[in-house]
């Protein structure tokens, strides 16, 4: 779909915060280090579950297609949150972080979440207080392109979203999200972009026997969703690996704890991604917490390497690439730190060191 770009002067916005698809009249280009060593980006708990009836938000513009923005490495890019701060890094050697966080400052004031981005890298998904009455003090959903040259506050159906997590096609056509609402404790919901708007929510965990629907990754093309699926909240034992068809609504176990090396419901699966060769890589406790791979159409998993351990979170590069939370580096202390090795795990570099960023999962990106 062609999207025209109508830029807003931030002072309308200012004066107007109930329009949904705004950008800025101007940003600054470079800002000082922050206290964490990031160079910022170019301008460019939990409340009740559930949507939260809101009143329909005036007509606005629709967002433009965006650009990559100058600072992408060869191989993608990974989205993060350290502190109370959101990032952007680049999956190269020697690369800064840019804070997000920083650049949106200069629009309003506020407080970020989390930070996810589309497998394109051309659209960032942020939980924000920020830029709606209706975000302050319960953050909301916002959509931007990657050079953050505009911002939309997502409104489903009129409502505007506070979900815990969610994930954004490469068009930026379909957000799937996490929120309460369904017939579960926590579900995954779709919207679909429709004209300058998004339409009503509808349910895609339905059939899940699972109370806990939570943390969607994308595939490549954005048909299917693959989530953390169990009978307690934040992955704890008996956590499984779902998929859901978006479109036919078919669900499916994956794969279960019981289903690796060691044959015990008490193991928990976490942060399913897809893989460019279709395959899935998660992170299991199998053996510690680790890196594994479930090859495409098969049903035993493979470790990606025995080299590290306490490895978390992971997500896959374009390029085939995994990140993840790597506590276990060599002089280090202990922290969550970004490592990036290569799809079969025989070398890998330290993206990030001596910063503890929070283990509520990475996004990936071209």
């Amino acid at each position: 779909m062609k999207r025209t770009r109508i830029i807003f002067l931030l002072a309308i916005w200012l004066l107007s915060s109930g329009c949904s698809r705004q950008s800025p009249a101007e940003t600054p280009a470079n800002q000082q280090p922050n206290p964490a060593g990031a160079t910022p980006a170019a301008p460019t708990e939990e409340a009740p579950p559930g949507p939260t009836p809101a009143a329909p938000s005036t007509a606005a513009a629709p967002l433009p297609t965006a650009a990559p923005v100058d600072t992408q490495g060869v191989g993608g890019q990974v989205t993060y949150r350290a502190g109370d701060r959101v990032y952007r890094l680049a999956a190269s050697e020697g690369a800064t972080p840019e804070e997000i966080s920083l650049a949106l400052d200069q629009l309003a004031p506020g407080e970020d979440e989390w930070l996810n981005i589309s497998a394109t890298g051309e659209w960032l998904l942020l939980s924000t207080t920020r830029f709606d009455a209706e975000c302050a003090g319960w953050a909301c959903l916002v959509l931007l392109p990657g050079d953050l040259s505009t911002f939309e506050v997502v409104r489903a159906g009129g409502v505007v979203l506070h979900p815990a997590s969610a994930a954004v096609a490469a068009q930026a056509t379909t957000i799937v999200y996490e929120d309460g609402g369904g017939p579960q404790e926590r579900d995954l919901w779709v919207v679909y972009l429709q004209g300058d708007g998004w339409s009503t929510p509808q349910l895609l965990t339905g059939e899940s026997p699972y109370a806990y629907n939570s943390l969607p990754s994308l595939s490549p093309d954005g048909g299917r969703v693959l989530f953390d699926c169990g009978a307690v909240p934040y992955g704890q034992e008996g956590t499984a690996i779902c998929l859901v068809d978006i479109a036919s609504g078919d669900f499916q176990v994956v794969l279960a704890p019981d289903q690796g090396p060691e044959t015990s419901e008490q193991n928990a699966l976490h942060h399913p991604a897809f893989a460019p060769d279709g395959s899935i890589v998660f992170e299991a406790d199998w053996q510690g917490e680790r890196i594994w791979r479930l090859p495409a159409g098969g049903t035993e998993p493979v470790l990606v390497s025995t080299e590290f351990s306490n490895d978390n979170s992971p997500c896959v590069l374009p390029d085939g690439r995994i990140a993840s939370l790597w506590l276990n580096r060599p002089g280090g202390s202990g922290l969550h730190e970004i490592k990036v090795m290569t799809a079969d795990g025989s070398d890998y570099f330290m993206a990030l060191i001596d910063v503890d960023v929070t283990d509520s999962g990475l996004g990936c990106g071209l």
